[in-house]
């Protein structure tokens, strides 16, 4: 019923939705004048009379806004008895123009075109695409639960059931993608420009997941490393940016690419540790890189506005790299080495 909708139910703690069930306790019959009603969908609809009622009977019914409302009412039931709310129903045959893509396309145009109460967001408008529901199948199976629409975790796992899975929405992984392979600066302006048509196509080229899963567990320990460092954080996507060159050439090919994944999963000590320490090492070096260009006196920059406005940053510390001592690009050398033989040594 919800499968085309562009998000899933995110609870009773958003602002709309506490608005919605206090309207249905405390005015319901003011209910249909605050709401922006449901939207369906269907293949067929056909009006027929029963018992002197007219209903409207529809074949293969998607709800596509309204998804907040319904479940609402539906847990609501009792207040809701007396309440009211509008519902539009669009008949739109699968072949339209005789064209199957045609269909698709008029839908997700009536999605965009549609009121929204709870603020719809780039990355809501991409929750249908192919790929977003081809990469949750394919990491479904590797024991992923991917939150291709804009959900809570509690919702998402009571719609598959028991098992254990590690939790990951399309958000992060377009942050650990643009995060290795773009410009620092780019994620830096915000996760939310990924799902736009300028960097949609280079955050998502692919529903593989050994593509997606190596970033964006390299992105989880780059995370950890800044932990509890401020000023780490915000040099946080260019030691990524960093760290995914220096790692690509030891992990490519699908055995490499799993063995990295799953001995990051199991948190295996022979590659985290040494991972770990290279991290360390980068990021370090990045906050000397920053020290030495931020310039000085009252022209100094702000660390913050430093990795945020400036562009290029990835190459500029890639020179200042090659040209830092030699005890940390040593050190840094053997913790690949390290790495490398954890990957090589890899048995499931």
């Amino acid at each position: 019923m919800f499968e085309r909708n562009i998000r899933g139910y995110l609870g009773e703690k958003t602002d709309i939705n506490k608005g919605m069930v206090a309207t249905l306790k405390d005015e319901p019959e003011r209910f249909f004048f605050y709401n922006n009603g449901i939207t369906i969908v269907c293949d067929e609809a056909e009006k027929k009379s029963s018992q002197g009622k007219d209903i409207l009977q529809v074949g293969n019914p998607q709800i596509i806004n309204g998804q907040q409302t319904t479940r609402t009412l539906a847990a609501f039931a009792q207040n809701a008895a007396r309440a009211s709310v509008l519902v539009k129903v669009f008949r739109v045959p699968r072949q339209v123009d005789g064209d199957g893509e045609a269909f698709e396309g008029l839908v997700s145009r009536i999605v965009q075109g549609t009121n929204w109460q709870n603020a719809i967001k780039p990355s809501d408008l991409m929750a249908n695409d192919r790929r977003q529901i081809e990469l949750q199948r394919a990491l479904r199976k590797i024991g992923y639960l991917y939150l291709r629409k804009r959900q809570s975790k509690g919702e998402a796992r009571s719609i598959v059931g028991r098992g254990q899975f590690y939790v990951v929405s399309k958000e992060e992984l377009a942050q650990a993608v643009a995060g290795c392979d773009l410009d620092p600066v780019i994620i830096r302006s915000g996760r939310k420009n990924l799902f736009t048509e300028e960097y949609y196509d280079q955050t998502f080229p692919n529903s593989d997941p050994d593509y997606y899963l190596p970033r964006y567990r390299l992105m989880h320990e780059v995370t950890y490393g800044a932990k509890r460092q401020p000023m780490r954080g915000y040099a946080k996507w260019l030691v990524l940016n960093f760290m995914w060159a220096q790692l690509t050439p030891l992990i490519r090919g699908k055995l490499r690419t799993r063995a990295f994944r799953r001995l990051c999963e199991k948190q295996t000590e022979n590659l985290v540790n040494p991972l770990y320490r290279a991290i360390n090492l980068i990021f370090v070096q990045a906050l000397r890189y920053y020290k030495k260009n931020r310039g000085e006196g009252v022209s100094a920059k702000d660390i913050s506005l430093f990795f945020r406005n400036g562009k290029a940053h990835h190459l500029r510390f890639g020179e200042f790299w090659d040209a830092s001592d030699a005890a940390p690009r040593k050190a840094f050398s053997k913790c690949l080495a390290n790495i490398q033989d954890a990957v090589a040594s890899f048995e499931e």
